[in-house]
C-alpha cells in the first residue's frame, strides 16, 4: 500500500468518523430540541393553568364584591324607604287636628298619672292648651308629653318623637318584613 492509499484510508476513516459524529450530534440536537419543546409546552400549559386559576380567583372576588355592593345598596334603599315612612308618620302627627290632638293628650295625661306623680310637664306649643291641671312648659317636640316628678328624678317621656323612635327600634324587623316581604 502506498502512501496515497494510506492517506485516502485515513481521510475516508476521518470522514466516516466525522459523518458519524455529525449524525450523532444531529440526533442529540434533535433530542435536545424535542426535550426543550416538551418543557416549553409543559411550561406553557402550567402557565395557562395558573393564569386560569388566578382569573377564576379574581372573578370570584369581583363577583363577591359586586354582590356585597348590591346588598349594601339594597339595604340603603330599604333604610331610606323606612325613614321616609317614619318621616311621613311624623308629618301626619304634626298635622293632627285639634280634636285628635286633645284626645291623645288626655290619654297621655292619664297614662302619666298612673306611672308617676307628675309635677312638671313639657309639651309642644300646639299641645299646651290641652294640658289641664299642670303648668305646661313648651319645648320643641312634634307632640305628646314629657313629665317629671317634683324632684325631677323620674321622667316619663311620652312625646310623639320618642314613641316613633321606640316603635322604629322595637318593630324594625316587622316593618321591614311588612314593607319588603
Amino acid at each position: 500500500m502506498g502512501l496515497e492509499a494510506v492517506k485516502d484510508e485515513i481521510l475516508n476513516s476521518a470522514k466516516e468518523q466525522s459523518n458519524s459524529l455529525i449524525a450523532e450530534a444531529r440526533k442529540e440536537a434533535s433530542r435536545i430540541m424535542k426535550d426543550a419543546e416538551k418543557k416549553a409546552e409543559a411550561s406553557r400549559e402550567k402557565s395557562e393553568a395558573e393564569t386560569k386559576k388566578m382569573m377564576d380567583v379574581i372573578k370570584r372576588q369581583e363577583l363577591a364584591a359586586a354582590e356585597l355592593e348590591n346588598k349594601k345598596m339594597l339595604l340603603e334603599s330599604k333604610k331610606q324607604v323606612i325613614e321616609s315612612v317614619f318621616a311621613e308618620a311624623r308629618a301626619r302627627l304634626e298635622k293632627l287636628d285639634d280634636k285628635k290632638r286633645e284626645d291623645y293628650i288626655k290619654k297621655l295625661i292619664e297614662k302619666i298619672k298612673n306611672e308617676i306623680q307628675a309635677e312638671h310637664v313639657y309639651c309642644s306649643k300646639k299641645d299646651a292648651k290641652f294640658v289641664k291641671g299642670f303648668d305646661a312648659n313648651p319645648i320643641d317636640i312634634i307632640g305628646g308629653l314629657i313629665a317629671e316628678n317634683k324632684e325631677r328624678t323620674i321622667r316619663v317621656d311620652s312625646s310623639f318623637d320618642t314613641m316613633l323612635e321606640s316603635i322604629k327600634e322595637k318593630e324594625l324587623q316587622g316593618i321591614n318584613k311588612l314593607l319588603f316581604g
